[in-house]
């Protein structure tokens, strides 16, 4: 029977800052439902501990410890501006010292593999998440905020960087861990992205995973709905960094929005919607930012009649490929001809055509990746009610 309890994912432009976690806790405030709270590493510090990887592997000892310190020096300051206690503080230096130590042992190594890559990568959901689940603490003074270390709970396999999740074991975690306590004044927040494998090591579900674990945690709790936070108000009709013009959708299909999602659209990580979609759990799209502006809500309804809601683009070898995301689009006469037309018979060749997504590969060398974009979005603006 699903439960009536929400997960809510932030991811790292929602969690960037003092001010952004501000906004974030107040999501949480407003709604008692929320019960698990996933962090995702702040903005640019899953890159920033790659940057600490290569310095060291080259022996580049000055970018390592300049890298290093512009890392920690951004998780003190929000720390500082948030009035973490002591206690957390304390905790925070030891992930700083945990930091260090990965850096020296590569330094010393010239090399890194795998296994301490994701180690490394860690780091940054932990100390986002433990500096959020203080601010909780402090917001939420009569609340029992529970820091669970993800690892506790999303066991996978031991292929490091693409971690498999091991389902069973995950939801028998949860119903150890999680679920005896849902029904008491107690808040969870833990990490995206991280597990562990049998033998206890860390892992990572590949990059941007933060949403595949706000998802496996829901499906873990069958939870009545899984909210993944981000800097924009849902899921586009397309890149709204390079089209103006973009409309928010406000309903999609599990199908539509996975296949936005592995054509291109960067708001969903392609595997996120699996579990969810397993136990039918729907997933809102909304702006930590401006949660009153409303998101995209995915569930496993389908609208009746054919229409066209999105448009993405994928690069690839044999060149730039843009698809058309919709509704009943294989039941619709003659719509790869129609599109074609619309879009320019010289510069679109038809390439693919399933029952939600309709794809043209760009044949005119005179395209780039945003003139096409414009192109397609400009046709697909024709079948806005």
């Amino acid at each position: 029977m699903k439960s009536k309890w929400i997960v809510s994912k932030f991811g790292g432009s929602s969690v960037k800052d003092a001010a952004a976690m501000l906004r974030c806790s107040q999501i949480i405030e407003n709604n008692p439902l929320t019960k698990i709270v996933v962090i995702s590493a702040t903005q640019n510090t899953t890159n920033q501990l790659e940057f600490v990887a290569r310095a060291a592997s080259m022996g580049d000892e000055e970018t390592l410890n300049n890298v290093t310190q512009e890392l920690i020096n951004k998780h003190v300051n929000i720390a500082v501006e948030l009035f973490t206690s002591p206690a957390v503080l304390t905790e925070l230096e030891a992930l700083c010292g945990e930091l260090k130590a990965l850096g020296v042992s590569i330094l010393q190594e010239r090399t890194y593999t795998p296994k301490m890559m994701d180690e490394l990568y860690s780091l940054g959901e932990r100390m986002s998440s433990l500096l959020m689940s203080d601010l909780l603490r402090l917001r939420l003074p009569k609340k029992n905020i529970n820091f669970l270390d993800a690892r506790k709970i999303i066991k996978t396999s031991s292929d490091f960087q693409r971690a498999e999740p091991q389902i069973d074991l995950i939801q028998k975690n949860a119903a150890t861990e999680i679920i005896p306590h849902l029904e008491e004044d107690t808040l969870f927040v833990t990490q995206g992205f991280i597990g562990a494998d049998l033998l206890g090591n860390t892992t990572t579900l590949g990059r941007e995973g933060s949403d595949y674990s706000a998802a496996l945690f829901g499906e873990a709790i069958n939870a009545s709905l899984v909210e993944i936070w981000t800097d924009v108000p849902g899921v586009a009709s397309s890149d709204p960094r390079l089209i103006e013009n973009v409309k928010f959708i406000k309903e999609l299909s599990y199908d539509e929005a996975t296949a936005l999602a592995t054509l291109g659209a960067k708001v969903l990580f392609p595997t996120t919607l699996l579990p969810t979609k397993r136990k039918n759990i729907p997933v809102f799209v909304g702006s930590s930012l401006n949660p009153e502006k409303g998101g995209t809500m995915v569930t496993s309804d389908q609208n009746a009649g054919f229409s066209l809601k999105g448009v993405s683009q994928l690069v690839r070898p044999e060149g730039i490929l843009v698809s058309f995301i919709g509704t009943h689009l294989d039941e619709k006469e003659n719509l790869a001809e129609i599109l074609q037309k619309d879009l320019g018979e010289n510069s679109f060749e038809f390439s693919d055509l399933t029952a939600v997504s309709i794809s043209f590969k760009v044949t005119s060398n005179k395209m780039d990746f945003v003139s096409s974009l414009k192109v397609a979005h400009d046709v697909l603006a024709k079948f806005f009610s």
